[in-house]
This record gives C-alpha cells, sequence and structure tokens, in this order.
C-alpha cells in the first residue's frame, strides 16, 4: 500500500524537530519511527527533547497509534526527558496523551503555537535561544523530508 500524509523530521542540538502533515496511514508511520530512531542514535547519550508540531496534522488511522506508543516506550529508554506537542485540535491532545502514558521519564507538554513550545524547550536547556528563534521565525533546516 502506498504511504498517505506527510512529515518533515530535523535534529537541532538536543532536539527532534517533527512536523506533521495530511492524514496519515500505518505506511507513513512504519517510516517515519524508523527515521526518528535513527535521529535519537545520534543524541541520545545525553538527555533530549522533541518537540512536535501537529498543526496540519489530519490524524490518521487507528493501527498508527499502538506504533506511536511503542515509540514513546523506546524513546523513554533512549534518555528522551521532554516532548512538546502543538496541537490544532482538541482530539490530536488526547490521542496524543494517550500515547503519552509510555512515557516514565519524560515530561510532555501541549502548546497552541511554536514560540510557546520553543520557549519551554528553551528553558528546559534542550534548545538554545538562537536554534529556537529560527524555528519560531520559520526558518528550515532540514535533515529529511518526507512527501507523499
Amino acid at each position: 500500500m502506498y504511504e498517505h500524509g506527510s512529515y518533515k523530521i530535523k535534529v537541532i542540538n538536543q532536539t527532534i524537530i517533527v512536523e506533521c502533515f495530511d492524514s496519515w496511514n500505518i505506511e507513513t508511520v512504519l517510516r517515519f519511527c524508523k527515521e526518528y530512531k535513527e535521529m535519537v542514535e545520534e543524541i541520545k547519550y545525553k538527555p533530549w527533547a522533541c518537540l512536535v508540531d501537529l498543526s496540519q496534522w489530519e490524524l490518521s488511522t487507528p493501527d498508527m497509534w499502538d506504533e506511536i506508543y511503542k515509540l514513546n516506550e523506546w524513546s523513554n529508554d533512549k534518555n528522551q526527558k521532554y516532548e512538546a506537542v502543538i496541537c490544532s485540535l482538541s482530539l490530536q491532545e488526547i490521542l496524543v496523551a494517550n500515547s503519552h502514558k509510555a512515557f516514565i521519564n519524560v515530561e510532555s507538554n501541549f502548546f497552541k503555537n511554536i514560540d510557546q513550545a520553543c520557549n519551554w524547550l528553551t528553558s528546559v536547556g534542550v534548545l538554545n535561544i538562537e536554534e529556537a528563534s529560527c524555528l519560531m521565525v520559520g526558518k528550515e533546516e532540514k535533515e529529511s523530508d518526507s512527501y507523499s
């Protein structure tokens, strides 16, 4: 089956930045999890964070959530300490919060925009202000783009 939906993923300092677009199916989720794990391997030796921007994401097939839950369990064991999630829909927040039950050592927070998320990640020390301002004004440093 073909992938539906897309994402952009990159690493800045000790933070993985994920932008999700459109509606995802399981094929997109599986490829995303693989790429995500590869990026974590580069930064796992120090505490790290993930910033997930769901503001342009249109949800997914239900089978995605098992994979995301497993990814969160895996990340918990790989030194992740923070997760900032930007949601545009309350349903997104409910679904993601359920997947965060896998987190034992990870502090997660939900935000309405990139500025709030970057400010929090800067305050906990995993993103510096110069890097955060780059994100807040929309500049992009793409590590990997995926379009379907």
